[in-house]
């Protein structure tokens, strides 16, 4: 009998938290990336560089990522689209710092999309390297879906 009321009540933490996250809007999000480089003109409109690759994990889909400058500390700065694969679109207001090993750490800072991103913000932060044609790694973070009379 114990055991059984033991069952039950984890049942109902674990569907309280649940519920508790879809409330609050807000999911995890993580996964792993490739992507070309493209150099300015055509279908790079920066005049530094973009990157064209493909999003797996829970964001699985493309990303489009224009350089527009540098920041004060010389941190490259961005913009990035990500499409996923049933159409919504992620926007992003991105940050990247460049290592001297040739890795790089991307912040993206949601800033908006369309359907049930339309007004969420959020956070991704995507850990990489240079490689012969473009770049690789992962990404982890939280996005934040906009909730009716609160955005």
């Amino acid at each position: 009998m114990i055991a059984r009321i033991a069952a039950v009540t984890l049942g109902a933490l674990s569907l309280a938290g649940t519920a508790a996250a879809a409330r609050d809007g807000c999911h995890e999000v993580e996964g792993a990336f490739t992507a070309v480089t493209l150099p300015p003109g055509g279908a790079c409109p920066s005049p530094i560089f973009c990157t064209l690759g493909v999003l797996s994990g829970d964001l699985a889909g493309t990303y489009f990522f224009s350089v527009s400058g540098f920041g004060p500390g010389g941190d490259l700065l961005a913009a990035s689209t990500i499409t996923l694969e049933n159409g919504a679109v992620i926007e992003g207001s991105d940050t990247s710092v460049l290592h001297p090993d040739g890795t790089f750490t991307t912040t993206v800072n949601v800033v908006g999309g369309t359907r049930q991103y339309a007004h969420a913000a959020g956070q991704i932060v995507a850990e990489g390297a240079f490689t012969a044609d473009g770049t690789a790694g992962t990404y982890a973070g939280e996005i934040c879906l906009g909730r009716h009379g609160t955005d």
